[in-house]
């Protein structure tokens, strides 16, 4: 590199030059699958295993056209992503205590990576929310991550006098009793520990009362663009980033069903209360996702049709690093499957790999007969379907013709479907690898 240029870069500590990068090269190990397995962790929602995802540095954010403008910081911030829920986490700041995040988050710079924090984006959520309380003018709300406090004061401005605040940083007095409303719009998405803050807020909250958050969910290409991205962005503190499912499990963990909304979420218990029921009618519908994976039994043979004339699944192989099965010669594949009482669902077919491109996008699917189309969901083939009053019923995949060439070995194949985590055969696990 030229002389000047190292002038230029010297004082970037993530472009140090003390060592010639080649160094630091040669002692790399070969690359090996199984060093992402051992990577592994537990997710904070699910308990699934979370692999590695991507890796960005701290000064990244929220900026859709240059996330870099402040430069480099050297930091590396690795992220990792559940197998199951699709929850996407950091653990960088799990040890850190509220001095951290003063210091190396919601300092003097914050205003610099997020300048509408303050008070141009609640004013405007305030603008919204107090339409859709209409109603609920009595009751008693609590804005949790009051921030400056303006979202607030505009809602009592509009009506809604019972209204209380609460951030442990800029208004730390802890509330008293319980209430009707809770809010948590753009909150949660900075907690490291999303589990005890939506347990903090149930702390706060009547029985007949409902929770609202909002948070940017993960868009449905994720996987292709990664850490790249604009909302995975550390030093606006995002370090939890959720998909309907991971929110979902979040709620039924302590026993509230998930209102899907565009960009606000409920969570309430079976028998929300009048002031509550107002909320959650400008939300959306209750909603929840139903997750298919490859079937368990005999993972050493393929399993047949009835008639034997067709392979419905092959036998379980290893790819991507993960125990699957693809499926056979047979475009119909069917599930029993049941679910919360909800309004909705979303059923999702994980796969790690497909016959052909595109082979997974022509897929459609059925629920008890109704036939919808199929599209790609954060790598997964989904469908919804309204299911008011049922719980239970049979989910059909149906894949387009089955593909026979050099790549699938000689086989007739359509996806690679997983097992659910947690419930691998012993004998995939011993040939990933990583035995008994």
């Amino acid at each position: 590199m030229p002389p000047d240029t190292r002038e230029l870069y010297k004082n970037v500590p993530s472009l140090q030059f003390d060592e010639d990068p080649r160094a630091r090269l040669r002692r790399l190990p070969g690359l090996a699958s199984h060093a992402s397995a051992r990577s592994r962790v537990p997710c904070k929602i699910c308990g699934a295993a979370s692999r590695p995802f991507d890796r960005v540095d701290f000064n990244k954010y929220c900026n859709p056209e240059n996330p870099y403008e402040f430069g480099y910081s050297g930091v590396s911030v690795d992220y990792l992503r559940c197998e199951e829920c699709g929850f996407l986490f950091t653990k960088l700041c799990d040890a850190w205590s509220a001095d951290d995040f003063r210091n190396f988050i919601y300092n003097d710079d914050y205003a610099k990576v997020d300048s509408e924090y303050a008070d141009v984006r609640p004013l405007r959520t305030a603008q919204t929310v107090g339409e859709w309380f209409r109603g609920a003018e009595g009751a008693r709300i609590l804005d949790y991550g009051s921030g400056a406090g303006w979202f607030a004061r505009s809602m009592r401005h509009a009506g809604y006098a019972a209204i209380e605040e609460y951030d442990p940083f800029s208004a730390p007095q802890r509330p008293q009793g319980r209430f009707d409303i809770i809010t948590c719009f753009e909150v949660i998405e900075h907690s490291p520990d999303p589990r005890a803050t939506f347990s903090d807020l149930l702390s706060l909250l009547r029985p007949d009362g409902c929770i609202l958050l909002s948070q940017t969910l993960q868009p449905d290409d994720i996987l292709a663009i990664r850490g790249s991205w604009w909302y995975l962005a550390p030093r606006n503190g995002h370090v939890s980033t959720f998909t309907e499912d991971a929110f979902e499990r979040l709620g039924r963990e302590f026993g509230l069903r998930f209102f899907r909304g565009e960009t606000i979420y409920g969570f309430a218990g079976p028998e929300p209360g009048p002031h509550a029921a107002i909320a959650l009618q400008a939300i959306g519908p209750s909603f929840t996702t139903v997750r298919l994976f490859a079937p368990q039994a005999n993972p050493d043979a393929p399993i047949v049709s009835a008639d034997g004339r067709c392979i419905l699944w092959h036998r379980c192989e290893i790819v991507g690093g993960r125990p699957v099965r693809y499926t056979g010669n047979h475009r119909r594949l069917l599930w029993r499957a049941k679910w919360a009482p909800v309004s909705r669902i979303r059923v999702h077919v994980p796969f790690v790999h497909q016959a052909e491109d595109g082979f997974a996008a022509r897929c459609q699917m059925s629920l008890d007969g109704e036939l919808v189309p199929c599209r790609l969901v954060r790598g997964d083939i989904a469908a919804e379907f309204a299911v008011d009053g049922k719980t239970t019923g049979e989910i059909e995949l149906v894949t387009p013709e089955p593909v026979v060439s050099a790549r699938t070995g000689g086989r007739s194949v359509g996806i690679a479907v997983p097992f659910r985590a947690g419930c691998v055969p012993a004998a995939a696990r011993k040939d990933a690898g990583e035995g008994e």
